[in-house]
């Protein structure tokens, strides 16, 4: 009967032994599927940052500083053609019509071989811009200042540019029509093309663009490092 106590007594022993054993290995289990399932959420979400901050910088290498180097490049040809230029001159317009007379003093101008080559230069540039815009432009996606009508702020709403265009097709037409206008291919009408001059903010817009999109990518390799900690 000793015997039979002490061998049951063994068994009982052994039987919650194991139950100890495997529930233990079942928390154990539990815990790592738990473990394992919240790396898995963040891994799905850091891939899915990774992919928007990829898309953004896409857009910003490849589109974005790509124009504004083009632009930049562009102003600053341009504000040496400038310097000995009317107040109200525009490049188009005279172009068209190169017996216009400015000023209260009636000053006509004329465009020696330096100024020529300046406008020679900046058309070239004007090609790169063409061809990126064209090659490039599905980038932009739906940043609402390039592919909404364009309407200049304030400091800018005292020239009249062409009406229900965004300020990308704004800034094609006119280096087409003024590539055509110096060619000679286009003369006169002054009138038909008065809106199609530079738009001058498009290099301020896309200056802020790119801040935007720089401040955006930041705060994504921010929400990362949060992830990997």
């Amino acid at each position: 009967m000793k015997y039979a106590l002490l061998f049951y007594s063994a068994e009982v022993d052994a039987a919650f032994i194991a139950f100890v054993g495997t529930f233990i290995i079942a928390l154990i289990s539990i815990h790592q599927n738990w473990l394992s399932n919240k790396n898995n959420k963040k891994n799905i979400e850091r891939i899915s940052i990774i992919d928007k901050r990829q898309a953004i910088e896409n857009k910003l290498n490849e589109f974005y500083i790509p124009l504004r180097h083009h632009l930049e490049h562009s102003k600053t040809l341009f504000k040496i053609f400038a310097k000995d230029k009317p107040v109200n001159f525009r490049t188009l317009t005279y172009l068209l019509d190169k017996n216009q007379l400015y000023g209260h003093n009636n000053v006509r101008v004329v465009l020696n071989k330096n100024d020529k080559s300046l406008l020679k230069t900046i058309i070239k540039i004007g090609r790169k811009i063409e061809k990126l815009i064209h090659e490039k432009s599905y980038l932009i996606g739906d940043d609402t200042e390039f592919v909404q009508e364009y309407i200049p702020r304030a400091q800018y709403s005292h020239i009249t540019y062409e009406n229900d265009m965004t300020l990308l097709s704004l800034l094609i037409s006119h280096l087409v029509t003024i590539r055509m206008a110096f060619k000679e291919d286009l003369s006169g009408q002054i009138n038909k093309f008065n809106g199609f001059v530079f738009p001058n903010e498009v290099n301020i817009r896309v200056n802020e663009k790119i801040t935007e999109l720089e401040n955006k990518v930041n705060s994504y390799n921010l929400e990362i490092l949060k992830l990997d900690k």
